[in-house]
């Protein structure tokens, strides 16, 4: 990697991290979090979709409230009600922006980070803003995909 793209990526996640933090989100004890990890935000579920066969369908389930901790590396996401030494873990691979679809269908970049994790036989990939959280589950020897989007609450 050279210099100039290993600072404009330091910059970057300095820079998402900075902002995420600046929202004035409380810090929730979750026990066996790494020193470093930051609450970026909670987020509730708006909807999940299983997409196949170019098809879209949605999935009833309870809406569930997710937290998302990072250390500017790794986001770590907990599902509240569920024991907190359970959680998900992905490594940040991007944190340059997410793509953002326009009114005018263009793509515009906001601050955000993606991320990924390979468990088992399933890809898991989120996105990650301020106001959003998108997580996608592709299992391997499958044409389905689910597609989990939740929003940023206590605001």
């Amino acid at each position: 990697m050279k210099n100039h793209s290993c600072k404009h990526y330091l910059a970057g996640v300095t820079i998402f991290v900075s902002l995420m933090l600046s929202v004035a989100f409380a810090q929730e004890d979750v026990s066996g979090l790494p020193a470093g990890f930051k609450l970026i935000g909670k987020y509730k579920t708006s909807s999940k979709l299983k997409v196949e066969n170019g098809k879209s369908l949605p999935i009833l389930t309870s809406p569930l409230v997710y937290r998302a901790y990072s250390d500017g590396l790794d986001v770590r996401i907990y599902c509240e009600g569920v024991d907190d030494t359970h959680f998900a873990v992905y490594q940040i691979y991007n944190s340059e922006g997410v793509g953002s679809t326009t009114e005018k269908g263009e793509t515009d970049y906001i601050a955000g980070i993606q991320a990924s994790s390979s468990l088992g036989d399933v890809l898991r990939q989120i996105s990650l803003t301020r106001n959003r959280l998108v997580m996608v589950k592709m299992p391997t020897r499958s044409h389905r995909v689910i597609v989990t989007n939740a929003e940023a609450i206590d605001r």
